[in-house]
């Protein structure tokens, strides 16, 4: 369900009176006949007729008119019903204390709904803010308050110089794991004079650490140097992370560093000794140098968890440069079986055509 159909269908509980043409609802007459909504069906008994309101609250019509100009943007009667709560006293003020008491009752869909309404009549950025409050509480609860937030984020970037809609795109796009975009929402937020609570810095110092990070692992291959100047200077902040120990060996590792590389790799087993990716990269820097033993006990740990074609054919190669043609005819059996189209597999049996297994 979106959220659309999801706030039409609160409308079924609302009641709707027949209001002849000529009658008064405080100090508004009404020109033609309309239907009137009612939240509470408590009133059904109240009133005699449909003409005859003096049983019936004007603030229980007034309540009734918010929610349905809150629940439905395309409902028959929502310009008579904004004609109707300006030109009577006391609406907008009676609708805003009410917003309130569902507040504090924590009733925040209505609360919302409510403010939905309001803010139809009174265009306020105030209005706006509050709204992005109870739309951060209600799509915590529902994930179909997540669209609404998305279509006032919109609604609000067109509000000239206002900043809000910007942060809470930052907090939404941090959470949808796009940081470049959440940096980017956070940085216009704050060029709009944002409020600069404890709350933003931090959010602002997380993404940049958090974007600069992954720019950096995006580089270990292509750019092993640039990466590491960015890496580097991250590891105080993130130096309880397996991560960043592992991205700056492999960039050492491809600078051909392999006794840099170990270094960090043994400083990020001391976080995690189970790291598979890690133990795969301790085999990868000993082959480089030449010590297959070791690299040997690194691939074997790590092939007996992942059982991968690669980590397979680093062993095969290593048992190759040890002389040891009994594993490496195993092996090869082995990693025929994981995947006998692997082209580095096919690579390795056409090196060996010659040799007698």
């Amino acid at each position: 369900m979106n959220i659309d159909s999801y706030l039409l269908d609160k409308l079924s509980k609302i009641l709707f009176l027949e209001i002849k043409k000529g009658t008064k609802l405080g100090n508004y007459e009404f020109k033609e006949n309309i239907y009137l909504p009612v939240k509470s069906e408590d009133v059904v008994g109240k009133a005699k007729d449909g003409d005859d309101l003096k049983n019936i609250p004007i603030t229980l019509f007034l309540e009734g008119i918010f929610f349905v100009l809150g629940c439905d943007n395309n409902f028959k009667y929502n310009n008579e019903y904004k004609d109707i709560v300006m030109n009577i006293d006391g609406s907008l003020k009676f609708i805003k204390g009410n917003i309130f008491k569902n507040i504090k009752e924590s009733k925040y869909e209505d609360a919302y709904i409510l403010l939905k309404g309001l803010i139809k009549v009174e265009k306020l950025n105030t209005n706006y803010d509050k709204a992005f409050l109870l739309l951060e509480a209600l799509r915590n609860t529902k994930v179909v308050f997540k669209e609404e937030e998305l279509k006032l984020i919109d609604e609000c970037k067109k509000i000239i110089g206002f900043s809000t809609p910007y942060l809470y795109e930052a907090i939404i796009k941090k959470e949808d794991n796009d940081y470049k975009l959440s940096l980017v929402a956070l940085n216009e937020y704050l060029n709009l004079n944002g409020e600069k609570t404890n709350e933003v810095i931090e959010l602002k110092d997380s993404l940049e650490i958090i974007t600069s990070y992954n720019k950096g692992k995006e580089m270990v291959y292509s750019e092993p140097k640039e990466a590491l100047k960015i890496l580097l200077p991250l590891m105080d902040k993130l130096s309880d992370t397996v991560e960043i120990y592992y991205y700056i060996a492999v960039a050492n590792r491809m600078l051909e560093n392999y006794e840099k590389a170990i270094y960090y790799l043994n400083e990020a087993q001391m976080i995690n000794n189970d790291d598979i990716s890690v133990v795969n990269e301790m085999g990868i820097n000993y082959a480089s140098l030449g010590n297959y033993d070791s690299a040997i006990k690194y691939f074997r740990a790590a092939f007996e968890v992942t059982k991968a074609i690669d980590i397979c054919t680093n062993l095969i190669m290593c048992y190759i440069n040890i002389g040891d043609l009994k594993q490496v005819k195993l092996h090869i059996e082995i990693a025929e079986k994981l995947d006998s189209n692997d082209e580095v597999l096919k690579e390795i049996k056409s090196m060996l055509k010659d040799v007698q297994l």
